[in-house]
């Protein structure tokens, strides 16, 4: 199976043009984290924080599924193979299947559609699924199967997260047995340390912050949105260099060769993102009546 879909990557890899390179790149960036924390960031302070917290969790949750099975299928890249090659491998971290890319998109844009009941933004997010799908085969950085499977899995979490999400009336009892459920893996992977095995950790980190930081928010912040279209503008523009300032310096400072210790900052400093943009920044905007 693997050789047919090498053989349809190397077909794919004839097609590219530098147009072509510049368009898929610009098109799989929307699977990446940067339009995620984007996007989340735009409506937890101008238009609903609960909406948010919906889709960060069963986003978070698709990822941290996608990671484990990654972590334990450990299909290399096709490009690991030579007979491909990758454009924009930095954007290819951890093993090959499933896609990363394809599920979280997947997720969180049919997770919207589902929840808003908009028909154009399901058929949107089916749309540009494929289309972020096809992007990672041509740049060389997933095989067939890996997209249909990531997919396939980001439909499901959406699907079925929404409705377990609507079903269960305490959503910290739901937050906290995702976060047990994942501590064995994150403390078996520790013991077995391999590079690719960060992007779990990360995940895990956005698991136990929302976790602490949501009934936090709620019981003792309680943001209003009761406030003029200017105020939630400004809150927007500097939550969002709030977020990826502090993105930027965490990855700095929480920085270790030594992998054990690697996972372990590399889930501290998500974590610190969380408590940071959706915790202590709501405080000193209620502090500053902003």
């Amino acid at each position: 199976m693997f050789q047919a879909e090498i053989e349809f990557l190397k077909a794919l890899e004839q097609l590219r043009t530098g147009f072509l390179n510049t368009f898929f790149e610009c098109v799989t960036v929307l699977g990446e984290e940067t339009v995620a924390i984007l996007l989340m960031a735009v409506i937890y302070f101008l238009y609903d924080k609960k909406l948010v917290y919906r889709i960060f969790f069963l986003t978070a949750t698709s990822l941290s599924v996608n990671h484990l099975i990654k972590n334990f299928v450990k299909l290399p890249r096709p490009f690991f193979s030579g007979k491909v090659s990758c454009v924009r491998a930095e954007t290819a971290t951890g093993y090959s299947f499933p896609s990363g890319h394809t599920q979280n998109f997947s997720t969180w844009s049919f997770s919207f559609g589902l929840y808003l009941k908009k028909h154009w933004l399901t058929i949107s997010a089916l749309f540009l699924t494929i289309l972020i799908a096809f992007s990672r085969m041509y740049l060389g950085a997933h095989y067939p199967i890996d997209v249909l499977i990531g997919a396939l899995l980001g439909f499901f979490f959406a699907i079925a997260g929404n409705i377990m999400y609507d079903k269960i009336e305490n959503k910290n009892i739901l937050r906290l047995a995702v976060v047990l459920i994942l501590l064995p893996f994150a403390v078996y992977f520790s013991f077995r340390p391999d590079p690719l095995y960060a992007d779990f950790y990360k995940c895990y980190g956005l698991q136990i912050g929302l976790f602490l930081v949501v009934p936090f928010e709620e019981k003792f912040i309680q943001l209003s949105f009761d406030c003029s279209l200017g105020k939630k503008i400004l809150r927007v523009f500097i939550g969002l260099i709030l977020a990826f300032t502090a993105k930027i310096l965490l990855k700095k400072l929480c920085f270790s060769t030594l992998l054990p210790l690697s996972f372990l900052l590399d889930c501290l400093r998500y974590f610190l993102l969380i408590v940071i943009v959706l915790g202590i920044y709501p405080l000193i905007l209620k502090k500053l009546n902003i």
